[in-house]
């Protein structure tokens, strides 16, 4: 084959169904993809411990970015040298851009932001509030607390409100994105920067010819799919698609969800010449 594909992927509403969190309607192609040698990196808002039950389930073998592209995990055993800088952590090595949590708490304490707009962080909710929010089962909804970079809101003021919150942290440094059910406070990171700084390295540690697909479907997304060298732009669950000034190759879903982004991953690895 002429170019290497790698498939950096959004998770919720994405890969996964947005209501049921499944991804077995893609099932057979991502065994299918991984059969062929494509690495799949999951790029998403969720954290360690949900990413790897996860990779577990699916059979996932590859690296991937946690938290909005905070940090970038690589199994140690992966023909991909650890870089100067990273450190290792349960089986993998890590590459950190997002700054730690406890930080971002500071921030919000120091600005006494708590008092000026309505929202509840999802590590200050008993677990079980946390599953009823988003109908994770309760170990799943432990699983989504365990924020090691990020602090995820439960918006609950106006979209006026949010815009001059972000206003407030984005001027000191920090970075507010929407995500498709929560409100991410992070540090100067996103998925784009972590996966662009993956791919440099697969270029050199692999090939030269190695090439970036990117799948999403919601504004934490936006880098990542602007970015990468062709884009399934997937639909969100209200039928919507987000708007991108990319003008590389650009597939569009008909609809949310694992299906249709089996479906649109195909299309792609078609037209570069992969047959899977």
């Amino acid at each position: 084959m002429s170019v290497l594909p790698v498939i950096y992927t959004d998770l919720d509403g994405t890969l996964l169904d947005h209501d049921t969190y499944s991804a077995e309607a893609a099932r057979s192609v991502l065994e299918r993809v991984g059969a062929g040698g494509i690495p799949i990196v999951p790029a998403t808002s969720k954290t360690y411990s949900e990413v790897v039950e996860f990779r577990s389930s699916m059979n996932l073998t590859h690296g991937f970015i946690v938290e909005n592209g905070a940090a970038l995990y690589v199994p140690v055993d992966a023909d991909i040298r650890c870089p100067m800088g990273s450190k290792l952590f349960d089986g993998f090595w890590v590459r950190e851009f997002g700054v730690k949590r406890q930080a971002l708490c500071d921030v919000l304490e120091a600005l006494d932001l708590g008092s000026s707009y309505r929202f509840k962080s999802l590590t200050d909710m008993r677990s079980s509030e946390v599953a009823d929010i988003t109908g994770l089962d309760l170990a799943s909804a432990r699983r989504a607390q365990q924020r090691l970079y990020s602090e995820t809101l439960d918006w609950r003021d106006s979209e006026e409100a949010l815009s001059a919150f972000s206003d407030v942290l984005t001027r000191i440094g920090f970075c507010v994105s929407a995500g498709g059910r929560f409100v991410h406070l992070m540090g100067p990171n996103n998925k784009g920067i972590a996966a662009q700084w993956f791919q440099a390295l697969l270029k050199r540690e692999l090939s030269p010819d190695v090439v970036a697909i990117a799948a999403g479907d919601a504004p934490n997304d936006k880098e990542l799919l602007e970015t990468a060298d062709y884009a399934l732009l997937m639909r969100n669950n209200r039928g919507r698609a987000l708007e991108l000034t990319r003008s590389g190759p650009t597939w569009l879903s008909n609809s949310a969800g694992p299906e249709a982004w089996a479906k649109g991953i195909l299309d792609i690895l078609t037209s570069i010449g992969w047959e899977v």
